[in-house]
């Protein structure tokens, strides 16, 4: 196993990554399209794989995948990622559980054209799927602004399917968010976070660059509230990625831990140990009983929903504005 995680490692590394479905059973007219790349990949016959890289490579125009189909140490690498047995059965299970993606793709097409129409500067033109091979939640999607592209790791999405691997040590809270219910928020999630002005520069240390946990706050906050407006009908637990007992469970005690960041003195917190169990992905919040996890970012969402609710600016706006603290004083918070 552990010479098989090296190559899952080599092959990512190259690739230099920077259940529920729709009504739609086929592309249709108008749609963005999802190029599998890893179908391209595992189904075609080895000698033809050069070509059809060339090919992939020409429409997706995109550095998230590096493909060079005429050095051979990269194909004989490709090849053998191709041939091993466990990277062969992680894309059968995913295959089996994502033949087609034409439901996402018609999901996404109308969330990313109420996205433009919001903010003309975001634009995603080239999409792609591949199966990476090497479980990291924190990686599955990427996008390139420069060259306007997203790429998925749908595999991340089938591990649930694959408990003879024991789930590749993901923890079961991360794996039963690793679902199709969740794919096209989360991309929506990543194009958002794209977009929104950082407020500070800092690396998480506590220095004067450093963001507070009011800033982290407000800009996951930006983030739902984005959701809100390009997937109205979609259900407010899963935007968050919360289960439905979770959800209640931040309904009805917001005002409990509002106090709780208030009675710490943890809003205008520089050090990020201070915080991180409000952000963290987690099964819970440690400091609550029988809680949600990131509970920063629900009452974020709540401050910035109060925020637009009595502010009429345009989303551009709400991305631009670095001033954490403006946006709640203006939002007149109070559970």
């Amino acid at each position: 196993m552990r010479k098989v995680i090296v190559a899952f490692a080599a092959l990512t590394a190259m690739f230099c990554l920077s259940a529920c479905k729709g009504d739609s059973d086929s592309h249709r007219s108008g749609d963005i399209e999802l190029l599998r790349f890893e179908q391209i990949l595992f189904e075609t016959p080895e000698k033809e794989l050069p070509k059809a890289l060339a090919k992939f490579d020409e429409s997706y125009k995109s550095p998230l995948l590096i493909i060079q189909p005429n050095d051979p140490m990269f194909m004989t690498q490709l090849v053998g990622f191709v041939a091993d047995p466990i990277v062969r059965e992680i894309y059968d299970a995913t295959n089996h559980r994502y033949k087609n993606l034409y439901w996402l793709e018609a999901e996404l097409t109308e969330a990313l054209n109420k996205a433009h129409n919001l903010d003309e500067e975001i634009d995603i033109e080239h999409f792609a799927t591949f199966v990476s091979a090497s479980f990291d939640y924190s990686r599955r999607i990427a996008i390139d602004r420069d060259s306007r592209s997203l790429l998925l790791s749908i595999d991340q999405y089938a591990v649930g399917d694959m408990e003879n691997y024991n789930y590749f040590g993901l923890p079961m809270f991360i794996v039963e968010r690793c679902d199709s219910t969740y794919i096209a928020s989360d991309i929506m999630a990543e194009v958002a976070r794209q977009y929104i002005a950082s407020p500070t520069e800092g690396d998480g240390t506590d220095s004067e660059k450093s963001p507070t946990m009011l800033d982290l706050m407000i800009s996951e906050g930006k983030v739902l509230y984005f959701l809100d407006q390009v997937m109205p009908k979609k259900e407010d637990h899963v935007k968050i990625r919360y289960s439905e007992e979770q959800m209640k469970w931040m309904r009805d005690n917001e005002s409990k831990v509002w106090s709780y960041f208030i009675q710490n003195d943890l809003l205008y917190e520089k050090d990020y140990t201070r915080y991180h169990n409000f952000i963290d992905e987690a099964p819970k919040t440690n400091a609550f009983k029988d809680s949600a996890p990131r509970t920063t970012q629900y009452i974020g969402w709540q401050i910035v929903r109060r925020y637009m609710s009595a502010n009429k600016c345009s989303m551009k706006e709400l991305f631009d504005n670095k001033d954490s603290q403006a946006i709640l004083t203006a939002s007149k918070y109070r559970p």
